[in-house]
């Protein structure tokens, strides 16, 4: 609420100073004073261990902030709650609003009310465009073997436009279809937007299909973009399950870019509390973006405010900064079965709920779906950069 709101403030547990202060003050207890502001306190907020079950409706207003915010309810989510890839999918929350930013302004409403002549942070709404890179190209920069491989299934096959395309793209005569990096460079710099690319440098596996770290044409591009934009690590789906991966996948960005890594996206989306957000701080990684969904749109921690992690094992606010993200590329179109039109009126309705709002507007779009089948999908893109 403090970081929310931009302003400075001290505690007390002394009622007789409280009572004494001419300062604007709020009570935070569960003892009603007639004259002051009250916000009580609920037992989520002073408890060593996690509950197994919160009735979240009977929560009041900085405890049902805290348990979206701490991510409570997924601690302790039942197995039917999550994927295959064991990822959470939710409850009966309702995820279609940034619920915690409408508690702060209402909280901040009536402390104006008390203490008109308190200033609040003057919040700024702000867009970030980012970009998994999942397969750098479809066909170019791979082995012989792969290469010769992929156009000999293709010819078995009998995908002659499909040979025929990869074949003009090995001899330059076409374009790579995942190669969209000029036109996302283009639109960034116009529309002036902060964009990240998260690249993913797991060793080959079923998940985890790009181009070998080592690849010099990778290397190279990650570079020319790092010169416009900014890089983050896209963690392998193996790196869930193997903690030393993490650690090599990093160290191999920060050899290509030659400087510190401290953003991150997981790969498949694959969030585990707390797992996943300790091995980020143990790698000082200081932004993370994988809050949000997979198969849905809205807001996974009910807000659009990049806030610090709240560990709940340990009882601590780290410094990890999480980045809510509200839609995905792949969730618009394979996940709700969108079509680009209802996709751009979708990605229009969220803008404008976070900017009602002030928040940060965070979308996720793969470089390699903008071609081919998703070509459509350039307009659902650019629709984002509308007001």
């Amino acid at each position: 609420m403090c970081d929310f709101s931009g302003i400075d403030y001290k505690t007390t547990t002394d009622f007789n100073e409280f009572n004494q202060s001419d300062l604007p003050k709020i009570n935070f207890s569960n003892q009603f004073l007639d004259e002051e502001i009250n916000l009580e306190v609920d037992d989520i907020l002073i408890e060593n261990e996690i509950q197994s079950s919160i009735n979240y409706n009977s929560l009041h207003e900085v405890g049902k902030c805290f348990y979206w915010l701490s991510r409570y309810e997924e601690y302790n989510s039942p197995k039917e709650n999550s994927d295959k890839h064991n990822r959470f999918l939710g409850s009966d929350l309702d995820y279609s609003q940034p619920i915690v930013d409408i508690i702060c302004y209402e909280i901040q409403a009536k402390i104006k009310v008390k203490y008109p002549e308190l200033n609040f942070k003057q919040r700024v709404f702000k867009q970030i465009n980012t970009h998994d890179v999942d397969y750098a190209w479809k066909y170019l920069h791979h082995s012989q073997k792969i290469k010769f491989g992929s156009l000999g299934k293709k010819l078995l096959k009998g995908n002659l436009a499909e040979f025929k395309q990869q074949f003009n793209v090995l001899n330059r005569q076409q374009k790579d279809p995942y190669d969209t990096y000029d036109y996302l460079k283009n639109l960034a710099q116009k529309h002036q937007i902060e964009t990240i690319f998260f690249w993913l440098l797991g060793d080959y596996s079923t998940f985890d299909k790009n181009h070998n770290w080592e690849n010099k044409a990778q290397q190279k591009l990650i570079k020319e973009i790092s010169t416009w934009a900014k890089i983050g690590i896209h963690p392998s789906y193996q790196s869930n399950n193997d903690n030393k991966l993490l650690t090599t996948e990093i160290n191999r960005l920060q050899i290509i870019t030659n400087s510190d890594i401290k953003l991150s996206r997981q790969h498949f989306i694959k969030l585990h509390l707390s797992t996943t957000y300790q091995q980020l701080l143990i790698n000082q990684i200081t932004e993370d973006y994988t809050m949000g969904f997979a198969h849905k749109i809205g807001f996974r921690a009910g807000t659009s405010t990049p806030y610090k992690w709240f560990n709940l094992i340990t009882n601590q606010q780290t410094l990890l900064t999480l980045y809510p993200f509200v839609a995905m590329d792949v969730t618009l179109k394979n996940y709700l079965k969108l079509t680009p039109e209802e996709a751009i009126q979708e990605l229009k309705s969220l803008k404008q709920t976070i900017k009602n709002v002030n928040g940060t507007f965070i979308t996720l779009f793969h470089q390699s779906n903008l071609n081919e089948e998703w070509l459509e999908w350039r307009k659902v893109y650019e629709s984002i950069f509308n007001d």
